[in-house]
């Protein structure tokens, strides 16, 4: 091999070594999030809907087949429609999981933040819910839990 043909070989090993290193990370970056979670409710003084906001989430994260969906209805727990989910009367904290009006006492409420006073964490062996859907799910409830 020629130098020429070494110099040009070398010179294209830097340039991808470069090229590849910029496009590593730390794990600091402040790029797009991998699996981003739009904003539920931009509008702060918008309700709640729960046909537009909450049904997806629980559908997405909780009623799904083997869970709170209508044919398990995991620990008395089905969240698949509206009336199924304000009528759901959980196992463990023995009364409805939604206390309409009140976030704070609502056993829904508390299984999907940390540290439950029963239990886990829901989603069950899955990624907790944003932030942003756990605070769509307390707002719906501080507003009487309607069907919207």
């Amino acid at each position: 091999m020629s130098v020429k043909s070494r110099f040009l070989v070398t010179m294209w090993i830097c340039f991808l070594t470069i090229v590849l290193i910029s496009c590593g990370g730390d794990g600091n970056s402040t790029g797009p999030d991998p699996d981003p979670d739009p904003d539920p409710d931009p509008d702060p003084e918008r309700n709640v809907s729960f046909s537009q906001d909450i049904l997806p989430i629980f559908e997405a994260s909780c009623a799904v087949s083997g869970c709170h969906d209508s044919g398990t209805q995991q620990n008395g727990v089905n969240l698949s429609s509206y009336e199924d989910a304000i009528n759901s009367v959980g196992t463990e904290y023995n009364q409805e999981v939604i206390i309409p009006g009140n976030p704070d006492e609502s056993p829904l409420v508390d299984k999907i933040e940390p540290d439950p006073r029963e239990g886990q964490r829901m989603p069950y062996q899955r990624d907790p819910l944003s932030q942003a859907n756990i605070d769509s799910i307390r707002a719906w409830i501080e507003d009487g839990a309607p069907d919207n």
